[in-house]
């Protein structure tokens, strides 16, 4: 049984071919095929959860027993930063400016290269103090108020992200079956949950291999059949397309975003090693910026084919019209495990975050099971976010807004390597670099040159509250 879509009223825009032929593409999903694939995705799900909560312990449960290897690692880590949000946000800027917009995942490639350095000492320092947060870490290492701070803004950011998450989860899955976005994004949260609550981070952990395997199969089937039937002009392939100020605003959210990236470090402190820790970034990096390189091709041919269509709907649009019986079918559902990829991640690490908090800053939950308090949180900012990402869908500005937020962290953690900071400084480096972020909010001026603002804004901050502190 066929289930017929349309975009719109009209026929569907004629597709350039290679040799010339112009065709139709009607629009057809099999809701059979599709539900197997689907069915076959949720059980792999389910029973990676399930064996990864076998003998169980709190160390298992929060840090996978901080013994993961370089594989498993570097799956995880790419995982975590070619999930549904990227994709959509990068193919869309690849639908606007071609192939240029790779400048977004060379800049995260440089990033894990960057952290690569820092991260061995991340490492060691984390294992002494016995830590399963980044701003626990800080609160051992700068004080109190730091470490509130920290734990304010990330629990913000990576719930933005959750939400992002979520929208283009449930977008997704309507595009496979008739389901209302609403019931398709509460699916997605159930499938998350359903592993993360038998398994937490172990579970995270290997679900990220399972989804980078789909990732890699994923791209370089859609890129393929693709490339072998779109006439890509030359004026795509340049990568000085979108200017040097959004390339370079590009660059430094990506390389600078990963040193105060939450999951990372929370995936470094669970490394088995030094070796492990440096192999799984560097092998990271090259994953990224080669899958990107490759999926970029189907926001390409989305272009030719559909040059009138929102850019951010370049993500569905593509694997919905443009894809054969079969493939399409199968491409869908690979991306819906795609649009979930970090979703899981992200849940579970602002939990932890609030889990943390409530044991290092209160008497009593300090003696509190951490998998009973993180199950807790992981229930309630999974509802939450659904029913915030009923109402606002705007993907772009969410982006933007914790992209700005991220940067306002780094002064003080990449300070923190060489200087003993002040507790005060760092607090008050990070507050008035949130401040300045509501200036393009206001003015609805999130770009990526816009939002770099608090990057210096944080640094300048720091340094007049270290000369202040010290004075």
């Amino acid at each position: 049984m066929a289930v017929f879509y349309r975009l719109s009223d009209t026929r569907a825009p004629k597709r350039p071919w290679r040799h010339g032929r112009r065709v139709s593409f009607p629009i057809m999903i099999n809701s059979w095929l599709a539900s197997l694939f689907f069915f076959l995705y949720i059980v792999i799900a389910v029973v990676i959860g399930f064996t990864a909560s076998r003998r169980e312990t709190e160390e298992g449960f929060m840090l996978a027993e901080r013994k993961v290897g370089s594989i498993f690692l570097a799956a995880s880590m790419s995982a975590g930063f070619f999930d549904g949000f990227a994709l959509a946000a990068y193919l869309a800027y690849i639908y606007q400016f071609g192939l240029s917009a790779l400048w977004m995942f060379i800049g995260v490639g440089v990033g894990f290269l960057w952290l690569r350095r820092f991260a061995p000492r991340i490492k060691a320092r984390a294992d002494a103090l016995r830590v399963y947060s980044m701003p626990e870490f800080f609160f051992r290492v700068f004080g109190k108020r730091s470490g509130l701070a920290f734990s304010f803004i990330l629990v913000v950011q990576f719930f933005l992200l959750l939400i992002v998450n979520l929208i283009v989860s449930g977008k997704v899955l309507s595009a496979i079956f008739p389901l209302p976005y609403g019931v398709a994004a509460a699916i997605g949260g159930a499938i998350i949950l359903s592993y993360l609550l038998l398994g937490g981070f172990k579970a995270v952990v290997r679900t990220d291999f399972f989804q980078l395997c789909i990732m890699v199969l994923m791209s370089l089937s859609v890129a393929l059949y693709l490339f072998g039937r779109t006439t890509i002009p030359v004026s795509e392939l340049n990568l000085g397309a979108m200017g040097w100020s959004t390339t370079l605003g590009f660059l430094i959210i990506g390389t600078f975003n990963m040193m105060v990236a939450p999951d990372l470090w929370q995936r470094i402190f669970a490394s088995r090693d030094e070796r492990a820790l440096r192999n799984a970034l560097t092998m990271g990096a090259v994953i990224l910026i080669v899958l990107a390189a490759v999926i970029s091709v189907a926001g390409i041919a989305t272009k030719l084919a559909f040059p009138d269509i929102a850019p951010e709907d370049a993500l569905v649009t593509s694997f919905k019209n443009l894809l054969p019986f079969g493939l399409r079918e199968f491409g869908l559902v690979l991306l819906y495990a795609v649009a979930l990829s970090s979703s899981d991640t992200v849940t579970f690490v602002v939990s932890s975050i609030l889990t943390r908090d409530l044991q290092n800053y209160t008497r009593r939950f300090s003696e509190e099971s951490m998998r009973k308090l993180t199950r807790i949180f992981m229930v309630f900012f999974v509802l939450l976010a659904l029913s915030i990402g009923l109402l606002y869908q705007n993907i772009i500005a969410l982006a933007f807004t914790l992209t700005g937020l991220t940067l306002a962290l780094f002064p003080a953690v990449f300070g923190s390597f060489y200087w003993k900071l002040s507790d005060r400084a760092v607090f008050w480096s990070i507050v008035v670099a949130v401040g300045s972020l509501l200036v393009p909010i206001y003015f609805n001026a999130l770009t990526p040159e816009t939002v770099v603002v608090t990057l210096p804004v944080a640094l300048l901050s720091l340094v007049v509250g270290q000369y202040v502190s010290h004075h």
